[in-house]
């Protein structure tokens, strides 16, 4: 059974190794993480899924700068041998509550334009395509950009 928690920094180098195989083209460095990592609680959430062995096999996080502003998911991440089991959804409900919370009033999100199962999966919980994004990922790797509003 997945579990979900809140990510702490020694769950760090777990994430550096999956951002290596989950965004090849544009992972995170360690730098990168423990620079998002100084606004939680604060302005910034990460979660982590577990699976029975205790083994971290997915992350996400969001960003909500003041209240009253726009959250800005920063990353969901599931190793494949896990997708299509509900957890994106969870980590996306869990990011939105989160959002809520701190007076958020919707989500933007950046997929890439290739991500046909993330942007189905956005869609489904109601997020719209706004724009695109070019080179975002690198070159020739656009991004879609995503919204919803918050309840």
């Amino acid at each position: 059974m997945t579990t979900f928690r809140e990510a702490s920094v020694l769950d760090l180098p777990v994430l550096v190794s999956m951002e290596k195989t989950l965004f090849a083209d544009s992972p995170w460095s360690m730098g990168q993480f423990k620079e998002e990592f100084k606004g939680v609680p604060r302005t910034h959430f990460f979660l982590v899924a577990v699976d029975d062995a205790n083994e971290i096999i997915g992350y996400a996080g969001v960003m909500v700068p003041a209240p009253g502003v726009e959250a800005d998911v920063l990353t969901v991440g599931v190793l494949a041998a896990h997708r299509k089991a509900g957890i994106g959804k969870a980590f996306m409900a869990q990011l939105e509550s989160w959002a809520i919370n701190k007076e958020s009033n919707a989500m933007m999100l950046e997929v890439g334009v290739e991500n046909a199962a993330a942007i189905a999966l956005y869609q489904q919980l109601g997020y719209q395509e706004i724009s695109v994004r070019t080179n975002y990922y690198g070159a020739g790797l656009d991004a879609l950009v995503m919204r919803k509003e918050l309840q």
